[in-house]
């Protein structure tokens, strides 16, 4: 079997690395399937269809793991249909790879170029046909679809068969692993033949399975890793992967996709639909101009004349290049009105006065430690209770002014395929919204709702605490079994990381009952900044305070004890008499024993988080510190 590989010069090394980053704007724009720009990229640089197939799969799966993981986090995937179906899947990945590898021991590189172009063609007409003609309708309707299991799905979910029926959670009923395998199969199917199974596989999840648009997206990630895993091993097992090709345009896709998901924040949900029809169909021609070459190769059809041959060739790619530069110039655009629009925005803010009751505070400023601008972060859940019980009390003891604030993850694919599930969310979060500023009312202080609306949870809630210059956010935690969670960076540990201001964390049952205060320091100018508001703190409400400093090693004392000295120092000069002492050990660990110890019912950290190596750093001391205490941990940022 002939395997060559194309000779990579500067050129079209640049060439590929574009070719990914629109790809990674496409992706991030319109979903998963923008990556379907990429195989006929490499395919117009002289990369056999199977070879670029190969490849973009390589490149696909381990996106697939990341995107997954990250929409698991938000609840928004369904790992067991997404492993069902992943399983025949892969299944229709190792048969279509072996068609594939048949094609081309046959009829060479001519036949898997006209194999793939074909496929191409068929699937990016109808799929892209659909596409515009669902955008035209939300246009001229002037309201986004309206979500609904259709009838294919309702039938399908009300045949019974004994022995094969399996509960999905994304569906809410049984459905027959009957049905699942032919529709995983046949995306396994188009994967192994185009890269992209997501045109056949969220289709059919929503369609003829009944999973709202969100999930079906989403879960579809879960099968791309599974079969792209399988894919990629297969194909490479024969000698068609180019481990240059999978690495530049996966390179170039890692900063597409960013700006992509960026630029759909600033667009209506039925651009997004037409952004992904319009490539389709550009791409469409592009393919469909070199079939007849490949015929002609094949001897199927007279013999071309070379200068058409080559002509015919130079328009598809031109055409190529023609869909690449449409669909990067609306997404970039989208981005920088959207930019132009926010820097505005800003600009108004920073011209417009604040009330007189609203002046900008700082620590320093915030009389006896109290905070007047305290945002209370929710969820809706039972982790939050804590943090609204305390968030109110503290309101009501500093007479500030509290805001409740939910945030329901959402993006485009959200607002355009699962609207119902969207609108029903908003009005979840609204009620319970409502029943803090009941509680808020009750207790004689005001408080104001919010809710937003973005990809990443603590984005929305740090901009939110920068634009209403808050003082104080106060947050739940989960419970110690989703630590695992906190540890890898979840919401809270984001917040802490990129929030201005300071940061309470209270667990669901903790009370500030003022018993004893733990202030734990390191030297940095944060442990100053935490002894500070501790300093405040309890001349504000008399409490005793304990500080301690941890010393890794034997060899370290000597430093901590020094450090201890002069936080103590401090602390008498604004005449307190601390309690002190120097752990030595793992210092997350060595602060928890020392709160469980003393039964403190709130600790100090001053924070790190603002410089980005901080934020990479997984397991820092104040998360870890969250992760085990049950008291409440204020995180104090200098």
């Amino acid at each position: 079997m002939d395997i060559s590989f194309i000779d990579l010069n500067f050129t079209s090394v640049l060439f590929l690395f574009i070719v990914g980053f629109v790809g990674g704007l496409v992706s991030g724009f319109i979903g998963s399937g923008g990556a379907f720009v990429l195989t006929p990229a490499m395919m117009n640089m002289g990369v056999s269809a199977i070879m670029a197939v190969a490849s973009n799969i390589c490149h696909k799966f381990p996106k697939a793991l990341v995107g997954a993981m990250k929409r698991h986090k938000y609840g928004q995937v369904d790992v067991k249909l997404g492993v069902v179906l992943g399983i025949s899947a892969e299944a229709g990945v190792l048969y279509g790879a072996h068609v594939q590898e048949q094609i081309v021991a046959l009829f060479g590189k001519a036949g898997s170029n006209l194999y793939v172009s074909a496929v191409f063609v068929v699937v990016l007409a109808i799929v892209g046909g659909y596409v515009l003609r669902d955008a035209w309708k939300m246009y001229r309707s002037g309201n986004l679809d309206q979500e609904s299991v259709g009838k294919l799905a309702r039938w399908v979910q009300s045949v019974r068969i004994p022995g094969t029926m399996m509960y999905f959670k994304s569906i809410g009923t049984e459905v027959s692993v009957l049905f699942t395998i032919p529709l995983g199969f046949a995306t396994g199917m188009l994967a192994a033949t185009i890269a992209v199974g997501g045109f056949i596989g969220v289709p059919a999840m929503m369609y003829v399975l009944g999973v709202p648009g969100l999930m079906a997206s989403a879960t579809e990630l879960v099968i791309a890793f599974v079969m792209g895993l399988g894919g990629t091993i297969k194909y490479a097992w024969a000698g068609f992967v180019d481990i240059r090709l999978a690495m530049i345009i996966l390179a170039g896709s890692l900063f597409g996709i960013q700006l992509g998901a960026i630029g759909t924040t600033y667009v209506k949900p039925y651009m997004v639909k037409v952004v992904m029809g319009v490539i389709m169909l550009l791409v469409l021609f592009s393919r469909g101009i070199v079939i007849p070459v490949y015929l002609s190769d094949l001897q199927l059809i007279s013999t071309l004349d070379p200068a058409m041959a080559g002509g015919m060739k130079n328009a598809s790619f031109a055409m190529l290049i023609f869909a690449l530069a449409t669909g990067a110039t609306i997404v970039l655009s989208a981005l920088w009105k959207g930019l132009r629009a926010h820097r505005a925005e800003e600009a108004a803010a920073v011209l417009t006065p604040s009330p007189a009751n609203e002046e900008p505070s700082s620590l320093q400023e915030i009389k006896a430690g109290a905070w007047k601008r305290i945002l209370l972060v929710t969820d809706g859940s039972e982790f939050s209770l804590g943090a609204t019980r305390e968030a109110i009390r503290l309101a009501q003891r500093c007479t500030g002014r509290l805001q409740a604030l939910s945030v329901i993850p959402s993006n485009p694919e959200f607002e355009t395929l699962a609207q119902p599930l969207l609108e029903k969310e908003k009005q979840e979060a609204l009620a319970h919204l409502e029943g803090i500023r009941a509680q808020a009312q009750a207790a004689g202080v005001p408080c104001e709702i919010l809710l937003r609306y973005g990809n990443e949870v603590y984005e929305e809630i740090t901009e939110e605490a920068r634009q209403s210059r808050m003082d104080l956010i106060v947050m739940g935690r989960r419970g110690k079994k989703d630590l695992l969670r906190m540890m890898l960076g979840g919401t809270t540990a984001k917040v802490i990381g990129h929030a201005d201001c300071q940061v309470l964390v209270v667990p669901r049952e903790a009370h500030l009952d003022g018993q004893r205060l733990l202030l734990a320091v390191d030297g940095s100018r944060h442990s100053e900044a935490a002894a500070q508001a501790a300093a405040r703190l309890s001349n504000h409400c008399p409490v005793p305070v304990s500080v301690v400093s941890v010393a890794a090693g034997e060899s370290q004392v000597g430093e901590a004890t020094a450090t201890l000295e002069r936080i103590a120092g401090y602390l008498n000069q604004q005449g307190i008499t601390p309690e002190r002492e120097v752990l030595v050990g793992q210092p997350a660990m060595a602060i928890v024993d020392k709160a469980k110890r003393i039964a403190a019912d709130l600790i100090l950290l001053g924070s790190h988080g603002r410089s980005g190596m901080d934020r990479l750093l997984l397991g820092s001391v104040s998360e870890r510190v969250i992760g085990f205490v049950d008291c409440p941990v204020l995180v104090v940022k200098a």
